[in-house]
């Protein structure tokens, strides 16, 4: 699927190839890697791409790297923790001197243990913040569950796959303790913080074919008037507000990497006219696509 002239890799041998990266994934939809293998045959820098998989990063050492996600810089502070989420334009330059390890992973390969992988673990939805701040010893003890995951993964036996699988479910619900502090939610989410979640995670899938609250609402077997008085409650935003920022972050997304022009993208993120989308981006950033993309 061409996603404009943003590169998309779908698989992790594709991504590896791309930054030649002489490894091979050899368990169906998991992968995992040491930052210092990057080194010395990896490229040290990467234009913008999508990926069709989840990624983990946790660096032990970064040095100057610098991450882009969509439009934006991704904060390496302290002990950071970095998601990158299928379907998100990234970029990199790192530090040849960078360490630690990445995660790679499909939702089919925890498909039985949670088939609602991004409400069970909303951290991994496309709108949330991308990077949580650790404590040294959150940092010690994942890195720990990680080092045991590469150990498994480098020694096949029957059960390495359903191994692995477990391995990682823990060390997501580890995440989302983390995420939760951070966050400062309650651990048994009310219905309406239920309905709000599912909202987002229908914006991610939804935002192109159609911006009506009325289409989401009637997906969640809920009036509009409730849906937005539900996410307003919990978000400060109306449900409209969150549409229209995921199609900002879109929009801003294409604007800055593809060499579309401004007609193509506002057909493909299917606005009827050009002039429509002019609008719509110059009322929520104050500045129109073509000022945004010179900018």
């Amino acid at each position: 699927m061409k996603k404009g002239d943003i590169p998309f890799f779908e698989t992790f041998d594709d991504f590896y190839e791309a930054i030649h990266l002489p490894h091979k994934s050899s368990i169906p939809d998991f992968d995992i890697f040491h930052a210092e293998s990057l080194e010395p045959s990896a490229r040290r820098c990467m234009a913008p791409y999508r990926q069709g998989f989840f990624q983990i990063g946790l660096l032990r050492d970064y040095g100057s790297t610098e991450f882009n996600l969509n439009a934006d810089p991704l904060n390496l502070e302290g002990y950071p923790l970095l998601f990158v989420i299928p379907g998100q334009i990234f970029s990199w330059v790192r530090d040849k001197n960078m360490k630690g390890y990445f995660i790679n992973f499909k939702k089919e390969f925890l498909g039985k243990s949670f088939p609602n992988l991004v409400d069970d673990f909303p951290f991994l939805k496309f709108t949330e913040n991308n990077s949580m701040a650790m404590t040294e010893a959150e940092h010690q003890s994942l890195l720990y569950d990680m080092e045991r995951m590469d150990s498994v993964f480098q020694n096949p036996h029957p059960y390495q796959g359903r191994m692995l699988e477990g391995m990682l479910g823990s060390l997501l619900y580890f995440c989302k303790a983390i995420y939760e502090r951070n966050k400062t939610t309650e651990n048994h989410l009310s219905r309406s913080q239920v309905i709000t979640n599912k909202f987002e995670v229908l914006v991610d899938r939804m935002y192109v074919d159609t911006k009506s609250v009325s289409d989401y609402a009637d997906k969640l077997n809920i009036t509009p008037n409730y849906l937005t008085t539900t996410v307003k409650r919990h978000t400060g935003k109306s449900a409209k507000d969150i549409i229209n920022e995921r199609l900002l972050v879109e929009s801003k997304s294409l604007l800055k990497y593809s060499g579309l022009d401004i007609a193509e993208i506002a057909y493909r993120l299917n606005f009827q006219e050009p002039t429509h989308f002019t609008r719509f981006f110059r009322k929520l950033s104050g500045t129109t696509p073509n000022q945004f993309r010179k900018a």
